[in-house]
């Protein structure tokens, strides 16, 4: 009913003031009302309120509430997957791509042997270009790991510009979506001043054509009245007048509740509209400065980005300065050594040292590599000036034994007598050391002949005492201070009779010193190869504990191969015969065997390299991974065990397998079965 008012109102207001003729009836009246109701019925209902369908929901807002699910859809998505987590991921890609994995650089300290110049230069420069080489790798490496840093900077800059575009385009969105609410809540606010401005007018035309109605009705009652012939026709116009006219009051009356019925249901669909708009305009609103705020963060972000890229890139071009810098000491320093120059060089070197410091102070490279580089400058400083100070003592005792032959010459026995001495303490050429020795003897004999026998008692207990004092030292285990006393008999006193027991105590103390030397270079021999044979036997434990027994085998036989002369040599053989044993035990189950009560469960066909075995299985499909099988062959004596194995991959017909134990050499046709330990 109200629907049908509606339309005849909004009939009423299109038609502007032109009313629709009606009868003197307010059957006809009524019926022209409706008439004209129904002929605008869908265009009139439509310019109520564009866009709202009669049940006052609004159309076209239905299509801007889809689109805002999907935007919030979309913003859900910025913030599930934010900003700052992208921020996290590209710092955390940078800080791993500038970590290094250091290189344990171990520069073994020289024997204190002698070694020849030649042999000692080579090494220098090998050293050298060692080092050299295990830069330009180590740059190289950091080449890498500057230009990955540099890469994911420009990868979280792009990352940010496309954060920025979409979040322009955000807002560009939420822009036309807010302009387009304001234009249609003005529309309805313009809508509804119409409404509100034309209803009295409406109203009033409304009488007005039922007040023409209504004359046009008394005029036609008058005639009719007149032409019917009654006796009083004043009384019977009377009559149909007030009749006329109750029905005129009667239509005013239902045309004005009509009306206002109209405008309250019409301000209230009008209301509803328009909170709605505004809720819509509020909510665009809120959701703009959401994302302009983005938008201006994001700005800052890309920025700090581009920033950071800039920054990266300004090490880069350090760093590559400070390795050409590197580049060009090192190669300097290599070409010195090389020709011999060893205080060029070391010059060179030398003022490494201030440039790597400077660089860790600036963080100019990774603090590591930055240490190890330095360590091996330091090293490679050290080892070239003990080249430089090196002493050659082979050339020294020969230069030595010649001035002991000169002095001899002159009859200087002492002083010769000394200098021999010198060749044999500190020469190394066995030919010198043995022709001192002799020539020692020689002059010591002549000295003892031409002593008289007074100096000879008092030469003999002093030298009775330097001995007594040596043999103290040397039961001490002093052999330094007893060596010193032996050597002091030999130059101060030798011709007393003490000279030859003091020469042999003295290569007996040298011997000595060698063998225990010796002794404790094969203690050490012995404590690490005892250490790598523990840590051997303990894994082939665990394995053999675990029931993994053929790599427990492998394990044992490594410790009897390559540590044969460990402490542990013997408990992994006893280990092998131990588990061999076991093998040996192992028996058929009662539910397999070969006599028809029970069926094999495959045959070798395949012998695999690495102690592996390939079985068909036939129809049986039981055998799975880790399950023991031992191998049997038909020999004249019948069916014998001559291994097993473990199954380490099982399929439905087929099964591979690494042999455990043997007794004879596998072959293509013996037989598998199930086995146990008993």
């Amino acid at each position: 009913m109200f629907q049908k008012k509606k339309k005849q109102l909004m009939s009423l207001t299109a038609a502007g003031n032109t009313p629709p003729d009606m009868d003197v009836s307010s059957e006809k009246a009524t019926e022209d009302i409706d008439k004209s109701g129904k002929d605008d019925d869908a265009g009139q209902a439509e310019k109520i309120s564009p866009g709202f369908h009669e049940d006052g929901v609004n159309m076209e807002d239905g299509g801007v509430l889809r689109e805002d699910n999907r935007d919030m859809e979309e913003d859900k998505f910025f913030q599930q997957v934010s900003q700052e987590e992208v921020y996290r991921s590209i710092d955390e890609e940078i800080n791993k791509a500038k970590k290094t994995h250091p290189v344990a650089k171990k520069i073994k300290s020289e024997k204190k042997d002698i070694v020849l110049p030649l042999i000692l230069n080579v090494t220098i420069i090998v050293l050298i270009s060692l080092g050299l080489l295990y830069y330009l790798l180590a740059t190289k490496g950091r080449d890498k790991q500057d230009s990955l840093s540099s890469s994911v900077a420009g990868v979280e800059a792009e990352v940010i510009r496309e954060l920025q575009r979409r979040s322009e385009e955000e807002v560009e969105q939420q822009k036309i979506k807010l302009e387009d609410a304001r234009q249609r809540l003005e529309i309805l606010k313009q809508e509804k001043d119409f409404f509100l401005q034309n209803q009295e007018e409406i109203l009033k035309q409304k009488e007005m054509e039922l007040d023409e109605a209504y004359r046009k009705s008394l005029e036609e009652a008058k005639s009719r009245i007149a032409a019917s012939g009654v006796s009083d026709v004043n009384e019977e116009f009377e009559r149909e007048k007030e009749r006329l006219f109750e029905e005129l009051v009667e239509s005013k009356n239902r045309a004005q509740q009509e009306m206002e019925e109209i405008k309250r249901n019409y301000e209230t669909e009008l209301s509803l509209n328009e909170d709605e708009l505004d809720r819509e305009v509020k909510t665009y609103t809120f959701q703009l400065n959401e994302v302009e705020q983005r938008f201006q963060e994001e700005q800052a972000k890309l920025k700090e980005a581009e920033e950071k890229v800039k920054s990266i890139t300004l090490q880069q071009q350090e760093f590559q300065g400070f390795q050409k810098q590197l580049d060009s000491v090192y190669d300097k320093a290599l070409g010195y050594f090389s020709k011999g120059d060893y205080e060029r060089g070391i010059e060179e070197l030398n003022t490494l040292l201030p440039v790597l410091e400077s660089a860790r102070k600036t963080g100019l490279g990774d603090e590591s590599g930055l240490r190890i580089e330095e360590k091996l400058v330091k090293n490679m400083l050290y080892l070239a000036e003990r080249e430089q100070n090196r002493v050659d003592l082979d050339q020294i005792g020969r230069e030595v034994y010649e001035a002991a032959q000169a002095l001899e010459k002159e009859g200087k026995l002492e002083e010769a007598l000394s200098r021999y001495f010198t060749v044999y303490t500190i020469g190394s050429d066995s030919a010198y050391k043995n022709r001192s020795m002799s020539r020692a003897r020689a002059i010591m004999e002549r000295i003892y002949e031409e002593r008289t026998e007074s100096s000879i008692l008092k030469i003999e207990r002093r030298a009775d005492s330097i001995f007594r004092k040596a043999m103290n030292h040397k039961n001490r285990g002093e052999y330094d201070q007893a060596v010193k006393s032996l050597e002091e008999i030999l130059t101060r006193y030798p011709e007393s009779s003490k000279r030859y027991r003091a020469l042999d105590e003295l290569l007996g103390i040298s011997n000595l010193i060698t063998e225990q030397k010796t002794a404790r270079d094969k203690k050490d021999s012995d404590r690490k190869l005892n250490r790598q044979a523990l840590q051997i036997m303990n894994k082939a434990e665990s394995l053999y504990k675990s029931g993994d027994f053929s790599d427990a085998l492998d394990m044992y036989e490594e410790v009897v191969r390559k540590y044969k002369d460990s402490v542990y040599a013997g408990k992994a053989l006893e280990e092998i015969r131990n588990i061999n044993n076991q093998m040996r035990e192992v028996k058929v189950t009662t539910t397999v065997s070969l006599g028809g009560e029970g069926s094999v469960t495959g045959v070798v066909v395949q012998v695999l390299p690495g102690n592996n075995v390939l079985i068909n299985l036939g129809s049986v499909d039981e055998v799975k991974i880790g399950d023991e099988l031992q191998v049997l062959r038909k020999g004249e004596s019948g069916v014998e065990i001559i291994g097993s194995l473990k199954i380490y991959s099982a399929g439905p017909k087929t099964a591979k397998g690494k042999i455990v134990y043997y007794e004879e050499d596998i072959k293509i046709g013996d037989i598998v079965i199930f086995s146990q330990t008993n």
